[in-house]
């Protein structure tokens, strides 16, 4: 696949190449925020799930039961909860236009069985956006966020341990554009820390922009993402390309960052990170530390966590789970594409939005 980014033959950007210039955007207020001030909106991050809803989810799980469905074959229409509609799209219009973060609560879940909290989980989260692929033989429709323990031998799948997992954001790296929004479901948490740590991706331009405003191009650059293992096309490309900022078709800021993918990322593709550009990912790194900045939640069972990937990073303080079968955390995550605005999953809107005309094709 030719490289898109047009670096691909470089040894070193920094050495080699200019960053771009900044492109002006205009911030979007409420979507800039740090962990006083969502705390001051606890109203719009936190909501509750309609009773009337739980009884839907109860009589959809008993249909799929009856009739033999599964994880894996059940479809949207065998999981109906009208009681959750308006909700849903309250959920989408806080996520587009809002802070991009959403809780929630009161989920009906047996944590004895993960069937069924997976079939809750992708049925609910269905009604916000278009639920994506996570793998290719496996986690096709949810990937299961638990500590898998020495099973997990790629080092950038942080969500299959109990380590700390830095912030960043979610890049989805089988499809040609990320997911629009993430959705984490906790079945159990663990018996000590995994609290939930999220940021705004205005909040860390503003920040950048503010210390160190000659290294804020550098962040607009291409960089080579690797994707996880199993994240990876068998036939390549070995790397993805994407800037860490870039701006939507409505001037809005998106963000795509994980620095366990990049270092690895360039190193694939032979280009040194190094000088400035060391100096910005550091920099980026340092301020996604931050206590202040960033907002901090331990969800609870029944919780179901949203989040815009594009306007927000999100990360996990390490955890550990109770000995001899005691409380153990398990997630479900469903990543999602917006089925409201953008190209959608109509097939036509799709290859003119993702695969531009060549010059010169008719």
């Amino acid at each position: 696949m030719a490289d898109p980014s047009g670096v691909g033959a470089l040894t070193s950007l920094d050495a080699t190449c200019r960053p771009p210039a900044v492109p002006g955007h205009v911030a979007h207020a409420p979507r800039q925020w740090d962990r006083a001030g969502l705390d001051a909106r606890a109203g719009e991050v936190f909501c509750n799930l309609p009773a009337r809803a739980g009884e839907e989810i109860a009589a959809a799980l008993g249909f799929i039961r009856a009739n033999g469905l599964t994880l894996e074959t059940f479809e949207q229409e065998d999981f109906r909860v009208p009681a959750f509609a308006p909700m849903a799209a309250e959920i989408r219009r806080r996520m587009d236009e809002g802070a991009g973060v959403v809780v929630l609560r009161g989920v009906p879940l047996d944590i004895a069985d993960e069937e069924a909290a997976g079939i809750t989980a992708w049925g609910l989260a269905n009604y916000v956006g278009r639920p994506i692929r996570q793998g290719l033989s496996v986690d096709r429709r949810l990937f299961t966020v638990t500590d898998r323990g020495a099973a997990n031998t790629d080092p950038t799948r942080i969500g299959a341990s109990a380590k700390l997992s830095r912030m960043h954001s979610d890049n989805g790296c089988l499809e040609p554009r990320p997911p629009d929004y993430i959705a984490l479901l906790c079945v159990e948490n663990a018996a000590q820390g995994g609290d939930s740590t999220i940021i705004s991706a205005e909040t860390l331009h503003k920040e950048v922009a503010e210390a160190r405003p000659d290294l804020l191009p550098w962040l607009y650059c291409p960089y080579h993402f690797r994707p996880p293992q199993l994240h990876s096309w068998p036939a390549g490309p070995e790397t993805v390309v994407k800037p860490v900022f870039d701006l939507g078709e409505g001037g809005e800021l998106n963000v795509h960052y994980a620095r366990v993918m990049i270092d690895p990322g360039m190193e694939l593709a032979g280009l040194a990170v190094e000088g400035a550009m060391r100096e910005a990912l550091d920099l980026v790194d340092c301020l996604l530390e931050r206590e202040d900045l960033a907002w901090r939640y331990r969800l609870k069972a029944g919780d179901f966590l949203f989040t815009n990937n594009l306007t927000t990073l999100h990360g996990r303080l390490a955890y550990a789970d109770a000995p001899d079968g005691g409380a153990r955390r398990v997630l479900k995550r469903i990543w999602l594409w917006a089925r409201h605005r953008g190209p959608g999953v109509d097939p036509v809107a799709l290859d003119q939005a993702e695969r531009p005309r060549a010059e010169g094709e008719q």
